[in-house]
This record gives structure tokens, C-alpha cells and sequence, in this order.
């Protein structure tokens, strides 16, 4: 499930929320405010892989160059 960072616009309150549709996006609300005036902030995100084995190069593993 992706998480979202919204920062709200009225009291400047920055959170993060689960969501799976846009419809819940439309929905959501500062959770300290309540006001609806929000925008979705830009974030880092991190992944991992089950993959143990060491990698030079930043290659990933299953990938294809395709040529």
C-alpha cells in the first residue's frame, strides 16, 4: 500500500497516510486542522531486495538491458 506525504496549507502540519484510490485522496483532511487545503509533498522513498547477493554497478537483478 503506498504512503503519501501531504503538507496542509492552513496550519502547515506535515503527515503521511496510506491510501490505495484517488478517491481517498480527494477525502483526506489534516489530521491536526481538519482543513482539506493540502498538497502532496514530494518524498524519498527506499526499497530492498531479497536478493542477498553482492552487486557492483547498481545493477539490479532480473533486468534486461533488452539489446
Amino acid at each position: 500500500m503506498p504512503i503519501y506525504e501531504y503538507a496542509c496549507k492552513k496550519c502547515s502540519e506535515n503527515f503521511a497516510i496510506l491510501q490505495w484510490t484517488s478517491e481517498e485522496e480527494a477525502e483526506t483532511a489534516c489530521p491536526r486542522c481538519g482543513s482539506k487545503d493540502i498538497k502532496k509533498i514530494i518524498s524519498s522513498f527506499s526499497c530492498s531486495s531479497a536478493d542477498t547477493g553482492s552487486s557492483s554497478g547498481g545493477s539490479f537483478s532480473g533486468f534486461s538491458g533488452g539489446g
